[in-house]
C-alpha cells in the first residue's frame, strides 16, 4: 500500500486554526441566526394578527348592512400596507362580498390559518357574528430575504475570522515552522550527502535555537566519529580483501580436489560397472551360443530323424512288405496291430510337428536374446564421444532393448522418408535416453485400464535445423503444476520411482548440445517427450 506523505507544519497549523474558528463560530452563528429569525417571525406575526383584528372591527358595520362600497373602500386602503398581498370579506353564508387581490371564492378552514402567511378572523359586533375576514401576507418572502441577508452577514463574519486565523497561523509559521523546517532540511542534506560539516542557522525562539545548537553539536561529534570509522574501515577493508583472496584460493583448490575425487570415483565406478557388465554379457553370450547350438541340433533331429522314423513306421504298417503282409493277414490280431501302429505313427508325427514348432519359437527367442546382448555389448564398448549416426537405428535398438512387442502396446514409428536421419551426438547416450522415454511411455499406458495402449515415435528435422525424436503415449498424462518440476532431481510421479531418470536424460541432452521438452494436456490425456539433437557440429552451442 502506498505510504501517505505527511503534512507540513504550516499546513497543519493552518488547518488547526481554521478548525478552531469553524468549531467556535459555526455553532454560535447558527444559534444567533436561529434566534434572530424566530424573533423576527414572531414580530411579523404579531403585527399581522393586529392588523387583521383592526380590519375585522372596522368591517363589522359594512358586513352588518351588507355595504359593499364601504367594505371595498376598507380593503382598498390596504394598498398602503405592502406586507398584505390579498384580503377578502365573506358574509354569514360564506359568500365572498368583496376582495383585494387574488382570494378564494369561499373562506378556507380556520385550521389552515397560521397567523403568519394567512389569518382567518371572524367579524362580529357585541358577540353577534356578521361574516369572516381572510388576510394573506407577504411575510414568508420577507422572512426568506431576511434569512439570506443575515446568513450573508454571519458568513462574512466567519470569513473574517478565518482570515484573522490565517494571519495568525502565518505569523506562527514564520516564528516556529520556518526554523524547524530549516532544521529538517539540514538533516535531509546531511543524510543524503554524508557531509557532517553542514550546520543549522541559530534563529527562531529560544527553545528552537537550543535544539539547533544541540543538533550542530551532534553533527560535529558524528563527523569526528565518522572520520575515525573511515580510517579504520580502510584498514579493515584491506585486511578483508586479503583474507577473501586467501579464502577464494583455498575454496578453489578444495573445489578442484573434490571435483577430481568425484571424477575419479565416477570413472572408477563406470569402469568397474562396464567391466562387470562386459563380463556378464560375455558369459551370457557363451551360454546363449551353447543353447543355440543345442537347439539347432535338437531341431534338426526332430525335423529329420524323428519325422522320418515315424513316417517309416507308418508306411511299414500301411504298405507292409510281401513277406510281412501274409503274417498280418493270417494272424488273428494282425489287423488290430496294423490299425494300432497306424494310429501310433500318426500321433507321433503330430507331436513331433508340435515340438518342431515350439523349438522354432525357442530358436527365435534365443536369436532375439543374442541380438540384444550383441547390441548391449556394442553400446558398452563405444566411448562417450559425438559422432554421426542414423537415428532410426538408435530407435530400433532402444525398442529392442525395451522388449516392446506389438502384443503389449500399439507401437508406431513415423519418419518423413526412407532416407537415413543423421544426428551428431553420443549414440550410446541417445539410446539410453530413448530407452528411458519409451519405458516411461510403456508404464504410463499400462496404468490406463480398458483403453487401447498406443505409443507413437516420430522423428524428423526441427525448425532450428536440428533433428527431433518425439515419444507420445495415450497414458495417464501429467498435471499442469507438475510439468515445471518433471526434470528436477528427485521428483517423480510414479510409485516406487526415484526421480533420477528424466533429470539425467535432460542433463545428458543439454551436454550433447540438444534439449528435452515435455508436453501434456493434463491427467488422462497422454504425454509427449521431444528430444532435440544437433544434425552437425556447426549447430552446437
Amino acid at each position: 500500500m502506498k505510504q501517505r506523505t505527511p503534512r507540513s507544519i504550516h499546513r497543519q497549523i493552518l488547518l488547526f486554526a481554521c478548525f478552531i474558528c469553524l468549531a467556535a463560530l459555526l455553532p454560535v452563528g447558527a444559534v444567533l441566526l436561529a434566534n434572530h429569525i424566530h424573533q423576527f417571525k414572531a414580530k411579523l406575526s404579531q403585527s399581522f394578527q393586529a392588523t387583521a383584528r383592526v380590519i375585522a372591527t372596522n368591517a363589522s358595520a359594512a358586513l352588518a348592512f351588507n355595504d359593499k362600497t364601504a367594505a371595498k373602500e376598507l380593503l382598498d386602503s390596504l394598498v398602503n400596507d405592502p406586507s398584505i398581498s390579498a384580503a377578502a370579506l365573506y358574509d354569514k353564508n360564506g359568500v365572498r362580498l368583496v376582495s383585494y387581490g387574488e382570494t378564494p371564492p369561499t373562506p378556507p378552514a380556520a385550521r389552515l390559518s397560521d397567523g403568519f402567511s394567512s389569518e382567518h378572523v371572524e367579524v362580529a359586533y357585541k358577540g353577534e357574528p356578521y361574516g369572516q375576514l381572510l388576510l394573506l401576507s407577504r411575510y414568508p418572502a420577507e422572512l426568506s430575504s431576511t434569512i439570506v441577508v443575515w446568513s450573508s452577514v454571519y458568513c462574512a463574519g466567519i470569513l473574517l475570522a478565518g482570515l484573522l486565523a490565517f494571519m495568525l497561523a502565518s505569523h506562527f509559521h514564520r516564528a516556529v515552522a520556518v526554523p524547524l523546517q530549516s532544521l529538517a532540511n539540514t538533516a535531509v542534506d546531511v543524510t543524503a550527502s554524508r557531509n557532517y560539516d553542514i550546520r543549522v542557522p541559530l534563529n527562531g525562539p529560544r527553545e528552537i535555537s537550543e535544539l539547533a545548537q544541540a543538533f550542530n553539536t551532534m553533527l560535529e561529534e558524528i563527523g569526528r566519529r565518522d572520520a575515525d570509522l573511515a580510517a579504520k574501515s580502510v584498514t579493515l577493508s584491506l585486511q578483508l580483501k586479503e583474507l577473501r583472496r586467501e579464502v577464494q584460493e583455498r575454496e578453489a583448490a578444495e573445489q578442484r580436489l573434490r571435483e577430481n575425487n568425484r571424477e575419479m570415483m565416477r570413472l572408477s565406478r563406470e569402469a568397474g560397472m562396464a567391466e562387470v557388465a562386459t563380463g556378464v554379457l560375455h558369459n551370457i553370450g557363451n551360454a546363449l551360443n551353447s543353447i543355440n547350438v543345442s537347439t539347432e541340433l535338437l531341431f534338426a533331429q526332430i525335423q529329420d530323424q524323428a519325422r522320418g522314423s515315424s513316417s517309416a513306421l507308418r508306411d511299414f504298417f500301411t504298405t507292409p512288405p510281401e513277406n510281412a503282409a501274409a503274417v498280418f493277414s493270417s494272424h488273428p490280431t494282425g489287423p488290430g496291430v496294423k490299425k494300432f501302429a497306424t494310429s501310433l505313427s500318426s500321433l507321433v508325427a503330430s507331436q513331433m510337428e508340435e515340438a518342431a514348432v515350439e523349438l522354432a519359437a525357442l530358436r527365435t527367442g534365443v536369436t532375439h536374446l543374442k541380438d540384444i546382448v550383441s547390441r548391449q555389448q556394442s553400446l558398452a564398448k563405444n566411448a562417450p564421444i559425438s559422432e554421426f549416426f542414423d537415428l532410426r537405428n538408435a530407435i530400433n535398438d532402444a525398442i529392442l532393448l525395451n522388449k516392446i512387442s506389438d502384443k503389449d502396446v500399439g507401437l508406431r514409428i513415423e519418419q518423413p522418408s526412407e532416407a537415413p536421419v543423421t544426428a551428431y551426438a553420443d549414440r550410446g547416450s541417445v539410446v539410453q535416453i530413448l530407452i528411458n522415454l519409451i519405458t516411461n511411455a510403456r508404464e504410463a499406458v499400462e496404468e490406463m485400464q480398458g483403453a487401447e495402449k498406443l505409443i507413437h515415435v516420430r522423428l524428423g528435422p526441427s525448425e532450428e535445423g536440428n533433428i527431433f525424436v518425439s515419444v507420445t503415449d495415450n497414458g495417464c498424462g501429467i498435471a499442469a503444476d507438475q510439468l515445471f518440476s518433471i526434470f528436477s532431481y528427485g521428483f517423480t510421479t510414479k510409485k516406487g520411482g526415484h526421480g533420477f531418470g528424466l533429470h539425467n536424460a535432460a542433463n545428458i541432452a543439454r551436454l550433447m548440445g540438444g534439449s528435452l521438452r515435455v508436453q501434456s494436456d493434463g491427467p488422462g490425456k497422454g504425454t509427449t517427450f521431444t528430444l532435440n539433437l544437433p544434425s552437425n557440429p556447426t549447430l552446437l552451442p
